[in-house]
């Protein structure tokens, strides 16, 4: 979601605007202030004088943020990673850039400069909080491998005949119990392969800023999404259970929420035709059955880099000109965010559980504020008067922490990490200079340990992680040489690694658990691969599950031959 945007949005009981981004010389309308203290107020209609615009992408497209519980939802573990903003604006040079303009009101005067961002005239309105939605409700094991038959000839040629017909239809592998056993370079230490299902082949090889590739879980099933499509795997056997539909009207999938709510319900962006990433589908992730559906997509305006969240409440928007909360049950609009003045820049960050929005507004009284909002609860609903830095990403939930830009709109980010408290008010404020420059903090890559005081993200150039202490902003330890974290638990982070100083061999990537304090690797098992296909670990989708103690992965073959997902068992204890 871009940032920047300047007017004020409709709020629920106004007719819903369009989506999409703005053309040339017709910006779209502004940026979201949520501002009231206390509880949120019950959606109302708005009162102040003047025609009511629904808010415009600001600055980045914040992802939804650090803000669900380690591993697999439900599985208690806090601390996810949130989803991120994209690049910042670039430096504001005629023509005016940095994210997107507000049409003035009907009555609304001409374009004002800002300190920041674009702006037009348009009328103040509240910002009402989110209320509560109504919730809509929502086996590990290791099969034993086949026995040696000794069955005469005619009938191993059937039984050939029947698996041929299986895979040419697209079927799956079952391997437990002792896959490739009689291979002579198996490793000693081999993780035990459960099964391998084939995967359509997608152009997304890693994580984007649309949150592709996500893994979600229900009781039997793992979830998995790319732009391929949304499809569910059962978790013993890796037998497809379930493909979601795609709606009629729509294209390829566009963004999917990185998580699912614990009452079994996701969110998929589709394309909603011309590269306008629009359409909005809700499921339920127990039968990949389509919920609700909306197109928020409007003549004229497309929406490149959507995001959405889901909690227990809401799945929440960041689409075009919709930036609201839709109720989990059939879809009705619980909130929409609406601009603190008239001539505002706005950027905002989007979490499962918080939103934050920084504005600047040259005809509202404070002119600088940061407002936050629970979206689940109202432990936090607070104002930070004269916050002059702009947010850029949620990067956890627990504890709120902030990504933030101290010189929005020029080429060179000034970045800091800011945390808050359980109301909302400032914490621990870390410059990101030096080597903690090097932090890349992606949406899928970033993890909070359960004891809430360190961060694991993405460091260097895309193939290292590193670990920081929010308590003191010290980089705690850093580690290079193609390594990607899949989750958290409680003996630390377990990631996968190609790196020899890991005591990866060159054929066979290693699955280690990391201290996060002082950064100890313990090796669990070598990712064996009879065919040594693997891809490297950052260019594959990876999900370790911590109360079945197993890793899931999705990539392409190295020979490009196949594109798959596995399941590993790490060994207990």
């Amino acid at each position: 979601m871009s940032q920047g945007g300047q007017g004020s949005a409709a709020y629920p009981g106004q007719p819903q605007q369009p989506a999409g981004q703005g053309v040339p010389g017709t910006p779209p309308p502004g940026a979201p202030t949520p501002g009231q203290a206390g509880p949120p107020p019950v959606p109302q209609q708005a009162q102040q004088p003047g025609v009511a615009q629904p808010m415009a992408p600001g600055y980045g497209n914040a992802a939804p943020g650090p803000a669900q519980p380690q591993g697999a939802p439900g599985a208690g573990y806090p601390g996810q990673p949130g989803q991120g903003a994209s690049p910042y604006p670039p430096q504001q040079t005629p023509p005016q850039q940095g994210g997107y303009a507000f049409p003035p009101a009907a009555h609304g005067g001409p374009q004002a400069p800002a300190p920041y961002g674009r702006q037009v005239p348009g009328p103040p309105q509240p910002f009402p909080g989110g209320p509560a939605a109504p919730q809509f409700a929502g086996g590990p094991g290791t099969p034993g491998g086949p026995p040696r038959s000794g069955l005469p000839v005619p009938a191993i040629l059937g039984i050939v005949a029947v698996a041929l017909a299986v895979l040419g239809g697209g079927g799956y592998f079952l391997l437990a119990g002792g896959d490739s056993e009689e291979k002579p370079d198996r490793p000693a230490n081999a993780l035990q392969r459960l099964w391998e299902a084939p995967s359509p082949a997608s152009a997304e090889q890693a994580e984007d800023e649309n949150g592709m590739r996500s893994m979600w879980f229900n009781s039997d099933d793992l979830v998995f999404g790319d732009e391929r499509g949304v499809r569910a795997y059962h978790r013993k056997s890796g037998k497809e259970a379930w493909k979601v539909k795609t709606p009629k009207g729509a294209g390829e999938v566009c963004a999917l929420s990185k998580t699912a709510s614990d009452d079994g319900v996701g969110a998929v962006v589709f394309d909603a035709g011309g590269d306008d990433c629009s359409y909005l589908s809700v499921v339920d992730t127990d039968t990949g059955r389509t919920l609700w559906s909306k197109n928020l997509s409007s003549d004229g305006a497309e929406e490149d880099k959507p995001q959405v969240v889901v909690n227990k409440n809401v799945v929440a928007v960041a689409i075009g000109r919709t930036y609201a909360g839709f109720s989990l049950a059939g879809g009705a609009k619980k909130w929409e965010l609406t601009a603190r003045g008239h001539i505002c820049s706005n950027w905002v960050g989007l979490s499962p559980e918080h939103l934050a929005v920084s504005s600047d507004c040259s005809d509202a009284k404070p002119k600088q504020q940061l407002d936050l909002q629970d979206l689940e609860v109202t432990s936090i609903h607070a104002k930070i008067k004269g916050e002059t830095a702009a947010v850029e990403k949620v990067l956890s939930d627990w504890p709120l922490t902030l990504l933030m830009d101290q010189d929005p709109g020029q080429p060179n980010p000034n970045r800091t990490i800011q945390t808050y408290s359980d109301t909302g008010k400032p914490n621990k404020s870390f410059a990101l200079s030096g080597e903690l420059r090097d932090l890349t903090f992606e949406p899928r890559s970033t993890f909070v340990d359960e004891d809430e005081q360190v961060m694991i993200t993405g460091y260097g150039d895309g193939d290292g992680i590193a670990a920081m202490d929010l308590k003191t902003g010290k980089l705690l330890w850093k580690k290079r040489g193609e390594v990607a974290t899949a989750g958290l638990d409680t003996e630390g982070a377990v990631a996968v690694t190609n790196s020899p100083d890991s005591g990866a061999s060159a054929r066979d990537p290693l699955l280690i658990s990391i201290n996060v304090r002082d950064g100890k690797e313990k090796v669990l098992g070598a990712v064996y691969d009879p065919d040594h296909q693997l891809p490297p670990p950052t260019s594959m989708s990876l999900f370790w599950h911590p109360r079945e103690n197993t890793l899931y992965l999705q990539g392409e073959s190295l020979n490009h031959d196949k594109t798959s997902i596995q399941a590993f068992k790490a060994p207990n204890g």
